[in-house]
């Protein structure tokens, strides 16, 4: 295992998620359950499952701070160079930075251009139904990500760590639109030159 934290954690969740399992086996082998009972044992299962899965999925990657650190490093200079002098400091915070943005980026940068089946990223997130809007906040960061197919699975593929600048003005110009300035202040820093 890749990262000793996360396998301790899978190891400590297993014998709930196995406890969960055991129980809703037993209400669909059970002739006279009901349907409620069996759906509500299938909830519970399926909650430590997806935590359980996150957790031994993520002992099988190296930690992903670190990196994701680097990489809002690397964006928050970019984002000093290119705007620092015209935008307000407080517009170039670098955002999403959530566990569920730094695990699929883990995931993704261990499978550099290579595709990574949409069921998995959504299982490093519990998953979560916004793994694709954590996919897009990726993108906005400047990271190049495919949606791919393969094998007529969907998925996404990260081509690249080079960041394409073209994508930070969005985030930016989202920071300054959802900012309490009047709407000619707003509209006067949209339109300056570097954004």
């Amino acid at each position: 295992m890749e990262n000793e934290e996360a396998y301790a954690a899978w190891n400590r969740h297993k014998p709930n998620t196995e406890f969960a399992v055991r129980q809703l086996a037993d209400l669909l082998g059970a002739t006279d359950e009901s349907a409620e009972a069996i759906f509500s044992a299938y909830l519970f299962a399926k909650k430590d499952l997806a935590r359980s899965m996150q957790e031994l999925l993520r002992a099988t990657l190296p930690p992903s701070r670190p990196a994701f650190e680097e990489l809002r490093s690397r964006v928050s200079e970019s984002l000093q160079e290119r705007f620092g002098q015209q935008i307000p400091a407080k517009y170039l915070a670098v955002p999403y930075d959530s566990v569920a943005c730094q695990d699929l980026f883990g995931i993704l940068r261990e499978n550099l251009g290579k595709p990574v089946d949409t069921a998995v990223l959504r299982a490093i997130n519990t998953d979560d139904v916004h793994t694709e809007r954590r996919i897009r906040e990726l993108r906005e960061l400047g990271l190049r990500i495919d949606s791919v197919k393969n094998n007529g699975v969907g998925g996404y593929r990260l081509s690249s760590l080079k960041l394409d600048h073209t994508q930070l003005p969005k985030f930016v110009t989202k920071a300054i639109k959802n900012s309490s300035l009047p709407e000619e202040e707003k509209n006067n820093l949209i339109s300056t030159p570097a954004a």
